[in-house]
């Protein structure tokens, strides 16, 4: 706090105590920079020690323009300056160099201040304090640090001055008497100006009352009186309203310190004068008021003729000093003319505190970091998006297409590689496996892909398309790319877009949960576009909802609808082809935001949950068509409910079918229930080593068939396959007269009944009758038609046994 004294110039005592306040408030500026100043290294540094000697350097260099050498030896006293720098609320002190997220308290205390005058006398003691937070940013390796930090206390005023003459606070715009011949014709007096140096520690600015004549102006305060300057004391006057009626308007006067100017003005309005004295003073007009209206309107025209006050220059670019104050004033306006409800908290608390919004955005790129970054993530938060090398325009560019198996983004690679192919040499890389990332597979096709470039160098450009896995973060398909043990390679390649591909109907595992992974790959900055390949010729809930899912996820990625993932409009198309997308700034700042380590060397990172396995197996025998289908669409009714153990969300097989010549690529999706099955070129070569057109040397094909799920075992696998190829029958026994049925016996009988009957029996019409008398319903000969009969179907069982014998029927997996 201030105490500023309004005196009277012909009284000694006043003049002396005058002075020697301003000898305490220059004390007490000199603590506030030297407060702020070590704000800034403990900001910068985290160090406790590096904070201290810079407060301290900065009071010394500070008081040192005091010009008073008993100041200075009590300042080289170490036990007269204390200074602090604490954790609020923290149980624990700060510890050198190490980041802390509380808020600290910072402060400067001088002890029995010698007084102006010397002589063994004491003024009293001074201390000033701020609570402030932090955020850093460290780049590894290196000593480049990003930091910023917010002054939470910077809205309370660092200053105060009262008058200690009985000046009156109740102020009219009432101006004081002066002499026309020497002011000149009153031209203003208006209430409620802001007036401020231009040192912004020292805003807010002070209310004035501002009366202005032909020749000079007179300033009024509300707290320690009034002093005037007149036109022939200014150097020059300067104007900025941004060429706008809406905009703050600034009036700047600039002073050159004098003895007179000493003694009539308070202390924190010179506190910013450079080495030769000079400083300004800055009025603020808000516009729509009768102060702004009066400025333009009478003073500014009056001031063009015949005034002894400099003429105004209008400015159209702010000087960087004032552009703070400016900015604040600004933010200050539109909060006051927004209508109460529609100006948010935060909006008002930016009003007083103009730092806010910057410190915020650092803090949110510093608060997810626990130590120090690489250079490319320093380099992306810090805005600079420069290549180290500069060989971009030469570099592979590289397509990433990922997406839940079957969601169609192996059609979406084929479509892709049918455009251009006159410019582009195209090159699609596909891991078998869809629940990991290969990387040595990864790392060969890169491989590949540069010694393919080189030779196509002068013809084509080279375009690779990387289909991702489809249960695994895309993050650890980077992460993948960014190991490569050859830096040569690894600097070759340049992520263009990557592109998601969703098929809506494959992506519910239950309810509204939805497939492994699938939301993490589309978060903010890991994704380019978004591919719907089904749902998309009339309206779908399921698609909308996906949608809005999607959405809450990542309100920047672009939603595209290519039915089974055949891309038809050009401008999508280009979105996928792009070549720069991924690189955007935007999305290089949230991608480290979101996972800031993630080119480290973290398997785990980012798990897949529930996990995801891929079972292969592998035979040779061909497989029955129909019995495979049956079994591979009545999958999805033997799914269970969490945890999803033994559930099979993806088959992709190749195989051959019993009776064809051809090998088939197999694809079935349970979910969707989308069955795909393409024939190959490639001939199938049965267990005799040739497929009849000579080429008998040939090996046998092996076969595959991956499963995609959860909790899978092997060997209901290996049932579930071998149900799929021609079953061995289980051998019938011999039937007896007791298998028969009573139906078996009519059917028998009614064969049977008109047959020539034995001697001595005749048929009477209802009833067959023997000369002995004997009655039967059934004919007599009925046994030995059903011993026939059974004779006749024995020898079929055993011709059939005899078959199953004969015939070779081999297990699949031996």
């Amino acid at each position: 706090m201030l105490i500023f004294i309004h005196f009277s110039e012909d009284k000694e005592d006043s003049k002396r105590s005058n002075r020697e306040l301003r000898y305490a408030a220059a004390i007490y500026l000199s603590m506030v920079r030297a407060v702020l100043s070590a704000v800034e290294m403990y900001a910068h540094t985290a160090s406790l020690t590096k904070a201290e000697n810079k407060c301290r350097e900065t009071l010394l260099e500070e008081c040192s323009f005091i010009n008073s050498d008993l100041l200075t030896s009590f300042l080289n006293e170490s036990s007269n300056v204390t200074f602090f720098l604490e954790a609020l609320g923290a149980e624990s002190s700060l510890q050198d160099g190490n980041s802390s997220k509380l808020i600290k308290c910072i402060g400067l205390t001088l002890y029995d201040l010698p007084a102006l005058e010397g002589k063994g006398s004491c003024m009293g003691s001074m201390e000033f304090s701020e609570t402030f937070l932090d955020s850093r940013i460290k780049c590894q390796g290196t000593s480049d640090v990003s930091s910023d930090y917010l002054i939470l206390t910077s809205s309370i005023p660092r200053y105060q001055l009262w008058s200690m003459s009985g000046h009156s606070k109740k102020h009219t715009p009432t101006p004081p008497i002066v002499s026309v011949d020497e002011w000149g014709e009153l031209l203003m007096t208006q209430p409620d100006i802001r007036m401020m140096g231009t040192w912004p520690a020292l805003l807010p600015p002070e209310k004035v009352v501002l009366t202005v004549w032909q020749h000079g102006i007179s300033v009024q305060t509300y707290e320690y009186g009034q002093f005037m300057l007149h036109g022939t004391e200014m150097q020059s006057i300067s104007l900025y309203d941004g060429d706008s009626m809406t905009q703050v308007s600034l009036l700047t006067v600039e002073l050159t310190m004098s003895t007179d100017l000493s003694n009539r003005l308070p202390p924190h309005l010179s506190a910013d004068s450079d080495e030769t004295g000079t400083f300004h003073l800055v009025f603020a007009f808000h516009p729509h008021t009768k102060a702004h209206t009066q400025l333009y309107g009478n003073v500014l025209p009056a001031w063009k003729n015949e005034s002894k006050v400099p003429a105004v220059e209008r400015l159209e670019f702010l000087d960087p000093q004032i552009e703070p104050i400016h900015f604040y004033l600004q933010n200050k306006l539109e909060v006051l003319t927004v209508s109460e409800g529609k100006s948010s908290a935060l909006k008002k608390c930016a009003a007083d505190i103009p730092d806010l919004y910057g410190f915020l955005e650092h803090l949110t790129e510093s608060c997810g970091l626990q130590d120090a970054v690489s250079a490319d993530v320093f380099r992306a938060l810090a805005g600079n998006t420069e290549q180290p090398h500069g060989k971009v325009g030469e570099k592979i560019i590289v397509s990433v297409i990922g997406g839940t198996p079957g969601s169609e983004k192996e059609t979406l690679a084929s479509v892709l590689t049918s455009y251009n192919k006159n410019v582009f040499n195209w090159l699609v890389y596909k891991q078998p496996d869809e629940s990991r990332v290969d990387i040595g597979f990864l790392h060969r096709s890169m491989t590949t892909a540069v010694e393919t470039r080189n030779q196509w160098l002068l013809t084509k450009s080279t375009r690779v398309i990387l289909i991702a896995p489809g249960f695994c973060d895309t993050t650890e398909v980077f992460r993948a790319m960014n190991s490569h043990p050859d830096p040569a390679v690894r600097d070759e390649f340049s992520i263009g877009a990557v592109t998601l591909c969703i098929d809506p109907l494959n992506t519910f595992m239950e309810h509204k949960m939805t497939l492994p992974c699938l939301t993490s790959q589309c978060a903010q900055g890991w994704v380019n576009n978004i591919v719907f390949t089904s749902q998309t010729a009339s309206p779908s809930e399921t698609l909308d909802s996906i949608q809005m899912l999607i959405r809450s996820i990542n309100n920047n990625v672009a939603l595209l609808k290519a039915e089974g993932g055949i891309v038809r409009r050009s401008t999508d198309l280009d979105l996928i082809m792009s070549e720069t997308a991924f690189s955007n700034q935007d999305l290089q700042k949230a991608r480290v935001l979101l996972k800031p380590y993630w080119c480290r060397d973290v398997s785990s990172a980012w798990p897949c949950r529930p996990r995801m396995k891929d079972v292969v197996l592998k035979f040779t025998i061909p497989l029955e068509k129909h019995l495979t289908l049956i079994k591979l669409r009545g999958i999805k009714s033997t799914f269970q409910s969490y945890p999803f153990t033994g559930n099979i969300y993806f088959v992709r097989g190749f195989l051959a079918f019993n009776g064809s010549s051809f090998m088939v690529d197999l694809q079935y999706t349970p979910l969707s229930n989308k069955l795909s099955i393409t024939e190959t070129r490639e001939p199938y070569r049965g267990a005799g080593g040739g497929d009849g057109a000579g080429q008998s040397q040939a090996p046998q094909s092996v076969f595959f068939m991956s499963f995609t799920g959860i909790g899978l075992r092997e060997q209901d696998l290996k049932d579930l396959l071998s149900s799929c190829v021609k079953q061995k029958p289980d051998r019938k026994k011999l039937l007896t007269r007791k298998d028969l049925s009573v139906k078996d016996i009519e059917k028998i009988h009614e064969k049977h009944h008109l047959d020539e009957l034995p001697d001595g029996w005749f048929y009477n019409g209802s009833q067959f009758v023997s000369m002995a008398g004997e009655r039967s319903s059934r004919h007599p000969s009925l046994e030995n038609f059903i011993q026939a009969h059974l004779d006749q179907k024995n020898a079929e069982i055993e011709k059939f046994n005899t078959r199953i014998e004969s015939d070779s029927y081999v297990n699949l997996w031996t």
